[in-house]
């Protein structure tokens, strides 16, 4: 059995045999654009070219071939027997650094060990000596573990065994990359930025300079130089193996732009007013290459000359230090001198009739010399003339310029008083009945003028203060007016007197009899004078008084009387009737008990009686009537009660008593008296109590029918029952 060394030691050499033995393959597509590379497992870790001596050097811009080797990490555990690349090969110029070609370059080889770092050659490429050479957009894939697959690649089947990198510089040999900016306008403001690449780090550097560039102080050794002035600059790098590369580049200068003067408009002046001005001028550069400031005009003479003015040129004229000239113009135009102004009179005011007559002022601008323009107004026109009413009149003045222009008018108020107010005269004062105001009338009006300042007419309908009523009173009857001009004039007036309304009066009542007590309850009549509308006078009388005009109840005599007021504060005509009273009533008693019954030990007790009389004092008798005995002894005694009053009417009431005379005693051994008998009870040896006399009545097998109001048919057995 084969030990655990010795398997190791035969695949160690199987992998060395297959790395000597590495496969390669040009023929890849290049994968889709949506390939997802999420796998980190392999790596392009260095590229680099081989072929030459230890530092590749060769003769600048010298057209060489050389590998490329790529360097792969595995980060695996595994062998991975392929892997494949895609990018583009990009080649810049050494001495300018503008890209020369790109071209897609593609490879496929294996195996790669697992843990280290395989370099795998992927043929040929021929550049410049100097030149810069990178894979960009590199895409890396490789096979699975299992170790099936073989190159070429299908680049539909790497996901997700692949990587991207977005480029790669090869190495061949030390070189460098410049980045430059350029002078401002021959300024020290130009700078190199050299990145280096290529060869061993670290990497030591001297400037050089030709054709007026100028390395500044304390850079000649620094990778990067600042400050520059235009030139030629030359490094020379030299790698930590001693390998060197000599690099140029030259700083060019920025020539500043033509200033230019901004935009100038055309303009005015006033007459007399024309005069140069500065005027700016700029590139808009920044720093040494700014050019900007300002110069200052020149005018040409004003055409056509005179207060009425014309057109002036202002121009500005500037040459920069390069010899470039630039030109600016503008017209002026020039105003016609100030427009003259003139002075209306003030304003006045005139009575009716009274406007003056048309007139002219003078005018002028109030300046001097050339510019002075002054002369004399049109006539004055007016607006029309205002009737009798006045009004307002504009004078107006207007007048036009030796320029041939047009003035601003100016004007005054004349103010035109309206002719005199107008005046009235009233009628005269009258006194009517009442409901006899006369309708409303008219007056005429003047202001007694003639001419166009006359005014005259009619009053507007009288008017009337509130109407006094039935009562009378006065009304003033007022004439107002307005005149055509719409102006109220003095009112004026007269009183109109209005009598009361007749007295009303009032009709009463016939004489009436009463019974003593009936007399009326106090009360009120109507009143009114008969006529209508707003001269009707009615009301309600007071309220009715008495009088007593003969004393006594039994045939007296009352006097009701009517009086009253009327709404005008008079006092009306009063009226009377007589009211005879006669006591025919007889007094009258509250009630009696009704009949009642009594044993004939009782003795009868009656109820006092009591009788009132609406008109007097009652005088009360009585007298008591009894019944005769019957067989058993009974009666009844029955008091009438008599009422007088004083007018001798009489009235009487009664109350009965009824006397029960005999009560039974039943003789059964027990002696007890028996009262009430039950109807057709029978009852032996019975005991008869006579209370006429006292004697007692003894009975034996005796019955008697006995009939009372409160014992019917009760049956007694006795003897002498």
């Amino acid at each position: 059995m084969k030990t655990k060394s010795t398997i190791l030691k035969k695949l160690f050499t199987f992998l060395i045999f297959s790395l000597l033995k590495i496969s390669m393959s040009f023929a890849q597509t290049f994968p889709p654009a949506n390939t997802s590379c999420t796998s980190k497992d392999l790596e392009v870790v260095a590229a680099k070219f081989s072929g030459g001596d230890l530092c590749n050097s060769c003769a600048t811009a010298t057209s060489i071939t050389r590998s490329l080797i790529l360097s792969v990490n595995n980060s695996t555990g595994s062998v991975r027997t392929s892997f494949a690349f895609w990018g583009y090969l990009e080649i810049y110029s050494g001495t300018t650094g503008l890209l020369l070609s790109s071209t897609v370059r593609t490879g496929c080889g294996g195996p790669v060990l697992p843990g280290v770092v395989t370099s795998l050659n992927f043929g040929n490429v021929t550049y410049n000596c100097g030149d810069i050479v990178k894979i960009t957009n590199l895409i890396e894939a490789w096979s699975t573990s299992n170790g099936n697959e073989t190159c070429p690649l299908n680049p539909n089947n790497i996901s997700p065994k692949c990587g991207k990198l977005p480029s790669i510089t090869i190495n061949g040999g030390v070189n460098g990359e410049f980045a430059l900016i350029t002078s401002q306008c021959s300024s020290a403001t130009g700078a190199i930025d050299l990145t280096p690449s290529g060869g061993t780090a670290p990497y030591t550097y001297l400037w050089t300079v030709t054709n007026g560039g100028v390395v500044p102080t304390g850079q000649s050794t620094n990778q990067d130089l600042t400050g520059l002035v235009p030139g030629t600059y030359s490094v020379r790098i030299t790698d930590a193996i001693g390998c060197i590369i000599n690099k140029s580049r030259t700083i060019t200068a920025i020539i500043p732009p033509v200033a230019i003067f901004t935009t100038a408009n055309n303009t005015t002046a006033a007459c007399g007013a024309s005069a140069t001005s500065l005027f700016s001028y700029t590139n808009s550069a920044l720093g040494s290459c700014l050019i900007s400031g300002s110069v200052t005009s020149t005018l040409s003479s004003q055409t056509p000359s005179g207060s009425c003015g014309g057109t002036t040129t202002e121009t500005w004229v500037f040459t920069d230090g390069y010899g470039r000239t630039i030109t600016q113009s503008r017209d002026i135009i020039v105003s016609p001198a100030a427009l003259p102004t003139m002075i209306a009179p003030a304003t006045i005011t005139v009575a009716c009739g009274s406007i003056p007559a048309s007139s002219t002022i003078p005018f002028s601008n109030g300046l001097s010399a050339g510019c002075l323009i002054n002369g004399i107004s049109n006539p004055s026109a007016f607006t029309a003339t205002p009737s009798a009413c006045g009004g307002i009149v504009t004078e107006t003045w207007t007048a036009t310029d030796s320029c041939g222009r047009t003035l601003a008018p100016v004007s005054r108020t004349i103010t035109v008083s309206a002719a005199a107010l107008a005046t009235m005269t009233a009628l005269g004062n009258i006194t009517v009945a009442c409901g006899g105001l006369p309708t409303a009338s008219t007056i005429a009006f003047s202001n007694g003028l003639s001419g166009g300042c006359s005014i005259s007419g009619t009053s507007n309908p009288s008017t009337f203060s509130a109407s006094p009523g039935a009562c009378g009173g006065t009304v003033t009857e007022t004439w107002t007016g307005t005149d055509s001009c719409g102006r109220t004039f003095a009112p004026v007036n007269r009183t109109i007197t209005i009598s009361p309304a007749a007295l009303p009066t009032i009709t009463g009542p016939a004489d009436i009899t009463v019974s003593c007590g009936g007399l009326p309850a106090a009360s009120t009549l109507p009143f009114n004078n008969g006529l209508g509308g707003s001269c009707l006078v009615s009301g309600t009388s007071n309220i009715s008084t008495f009088t007593t005009t003969t004393p006594g109840n039994c045939n007296g005599k009352v006097t009701q009387t009517w009086t009253a007021t009327d709404s005008c504060g008079r006092a009306l005509v009063s009226v009377s009737r007589i009211i005879t009273i006669s006591d025919t009533t007889a007094p009258t008693f509250a009630a009696l008990p009704a009949p009642t019954s009594v044993s004939f030990s009782t003795t009868p007790t009656f109820q006092q009686a009591v009788a009132t009389d609406a008109c007097s004092a009652v005088t009360l008798t009585f007298s008591d009537a009894a019944t005769p005995k019957n067989c058993n002894g009974s009666y009844s005694i029955t008091r009438t009660w008599t009422a007088k009053d004083a007018c001798n009417n009489t009235n009487t009431v009664s109350q009965t008593i009824n006397i029960n005379a005999a009560v039974f005693v039943a003789n059964n051994d027990s002696g007890t008296s028996v009262n009430g008998f039950v109807g057709g009870t029978s009852f032996t040896n019975v005991l008869v109590n006579d209370t006429l006399d006292g004697n007692p009545i003894t009975a034996s097998q005796v019955t008697t029918s006995f009939v009372s109001s409160t014992n019917a048919g009760v049956s007694l057995s006795g003897n002498n029952v």
